[in-house]
């Protein structure tokens, strides 16, 4: 295996940095800045499904860009681009459809960062036998110190500021693409030249095996929409401050860092063993939450991001990794992607009319997304595998 070029995994483990900087004030905050604009439950739902159903047609498209233009950092560059282009006309009109869909399309075109990014750090697992999880726990690590510092600077200076932060935070990504490696041009032409032909994208990228993944990790994803969209919101209700609602955020992520930092340990066990966890854990965050109201108890509940999120993220990876080629591994991340994206699409439009009658009662219907997850793999652990077959787990 050759040695990887000079900085190749620091480069990526930086984009991933400035790149989450992004989701760092998004995620948290992004539902408290449209409802000080006057957005009712139901548009603050509208506006965060835009995206997520927007890129069931765009990550198709900027899946095939980013596997056939010169390198991936073009891609990047082109899509962190577009993102600062809608968001800042975003932030400066008042009508509310306007802002939703500049908002939306300019959370899409980062979303469609993320499919290329992976498959250019999977590039480097493969190539030069480089450890994912350490690469892409800076993402972690910058979504924690993004929603800290966001918090404190909310409760500071109020919702108005959350618009600077964001174009900010944009910015930030941009910059960081333009200084993302690319992969050499002799490694590339060997690649090439070992290729072997007649691989059907079409029969690899719609097995069952593949799409067991896709459907479970998308489901357990999905059952994150109500919490997405509203869980600042109702950690506001319950009288938590700025600071506080950012140390939720950051403490679920923490957890995320954890599992990403001993992800090497799990390398032996079977993907599906590393999603049914997420799957069994989404379950149980999400029937707890509603019957826990003290900053503790919120805390240690988030802690469990370490496997809803987490587990079930480095089981996808895991998969892509070991049954797919390289020239469609940024076309599985976003067949993985789509399948996320519109079953979070669907639970973020639902979590809208839940919790404006159920209130926080509404997540005990994300617990049935999980659940679902959790059973497709336990039945296709049986019906996928060999007779005879050792369990790696």
């Amino acid at each position: 295996m050759p040695a990887a070029p000079p900085l190749f995994s620091a480069r990526l483990s930086l984009f991933y940095a400035a790149s989450f900087l992004v989701s760092g004030i998004v995620v948290p905050f992004l539902p408290v800045w449209l409802k000080d604009r006057s957005f009712s439950p139901e548009e603050i739902a509208a506006c965060l499904a835009f995206p997520l159903a927007a890129r069931l047609i765009a990550t198709p498209a900027g899946s095939w860009l980013a596997d056939r233009v010169p390198n991936r950092r073009m891609a990047i560059v082109v899509f962190a681009v577009i993102g600062l282009l809608f968001f800042i006309p975003a932030a400066l009109v008042r009508h509310n459809l306007t802002t939703l869909v500049l908002t939306g399309l300019a959370v899409t075109s980062w979303q469609l960062i993320q499919p290329a990014v992976d498959a250019l750090s999977l590039t480097g697992v493969r190539r030069f036998g480089l450890d994912y999880g350490r690469m892409r726990v800076w993402g972690s690590i910058s979504f924690v110190c993004a929603s800290l510092a966001g918090g404190a600077i909310f409760g500071a200076f109020g919702a108005p500021i959350l618009a600077p932060m964001i174009i900010a935070a944009f910015a930030i990504c941009l910059t960081g693409a333009f200084l993302l490696p690319v992969t050499p041009k002799a490694e590339r032409l060997a690649d090439d030249a070992n290729r072997q032909p007649g691989k059907s994208a079409r029969k690899i990228l719609l097995s069952p095996a593949f799409l067991v993944i896709a459907s479970t990790t998308g489901l357990i994803q999905a059952s994150h929409g109500l919490f997405y969209s509203f869980g600042t919101i109702e950690w506001q209700a319950l009288g938590f401050s700025g600071s506080e609602i950012g140390l939720l955020w950051a403490t679920g992520v923490v957890a995320e860092i954890v599992m990403f930092a001993i992800s090497s340990r799990f390398l032996r066990l079977r993907a599906e063993t590393l999603i049914l966890s997420g799957a069994i854990a989404a379950a149980i965050r999400w029937a707890l939450l509603p019957l826990v109201t003290s900053l503790a108890a919120n805390l240690l509940l988030q802690s469990l991001h370490a496997f809803t999120f987490g587990a079930a993220f480095v089981g996808m990876q895991l998969a892509i990794a070991r049954t797919v080629p390289e020239e469609m591994t940024a076309s599985a991340q976003g067949l993985c992607m789509m399948a996320a994206g519109g079953l979070m699409a669907l639970t973020t439009l639902m979590a809208g009319p839940l919790y404006a009658q159920l209130g926080v009662h509404a997540f005990w219907v994300m617990t049935a997304f999980a659940a679902l997850a959790a059973i497709i793999i336990l039945a296709t652990r049986v019906t996928l595998s060999p007779k005879g077959q050792a369990s790696a787990d």
